[in-house]
């Protein structure tokens, strides 16, 4: 039984999707584990005192917000070349 190029092409883009599945860690193997339901899941990380904690926290804080000011900073000009282009084209 012969198949088409089309379902021969389909066959082997399964078989390779099927490939890459097996190579992904799962979460047990990446961060310690997974909860069964009873049990809260307790993953490794290494420990930090509060000082670390809050310093990481403003550093955390500091990075959003220059991003959130990298995209309002992109927003307004791109705004501002899109009111431009179409007045001028008006």
């Amino acid at each position: 039984m012969s198949f088409g190029g089309a379902t021969q092409t389909m066959i082997t883009a399964l078989k390779n999707n099927k490939k890459l599945l097996h190579k992904r860690k799962s979460l047990k193997d990446n961060m310690g584990g997974y909860s069964d339901g009873r049990n809260p899941v307790e993953f490794k990380t290494p420990n930090a005192n509060n000082f670390e904690l809050s310093k990481l926290r403003r550093e955390l804080q500091k990075e959003n917000n220059q991003v959130f000011n990298k995209r309002i900073t992109l927003l307004i000009t791109f705004l501002i070349i899109l009111i431009s282009v179409l007045y001028f084209f008006a």
